[in-house]
């Protein structure tokens, strides 16, 4: 398949499969006492057909989504 990066450049691409081994979480106290909490869970995977041209190694595309939760402060 082909997929477009973001320089614009389409290039074949394979998907692969991927278990999540730990998705924490990031957490932020904000100035009126709420806590955020951010974690990117990861949607797909994708080998490109082409290697990094600086260290000879695979190159991957990931797509991904964030998770966003706010509690309320006391």
């Amino acid at each position: 398949m082909k997929i477009k990066l973001q320089d614009g450049r389409e290039v074949e691409a394979e998907e692969v499969e991927f278990q999540p081994i730990a998705e924490g979480w990031n957490e932020y106290r904000l100035e009126d006492g709420s806590k955020l909490r951010i974690k990117l869970v990861v949607t797909r995977v994708f080998k490109l057909n082409e290697k990094d041209p600086l260290t000879g190694e695979n190159q991957y595309v990931v797509r991904f989504q964030n998770v966003v939760s706010v509690s309320k402060g006391k």
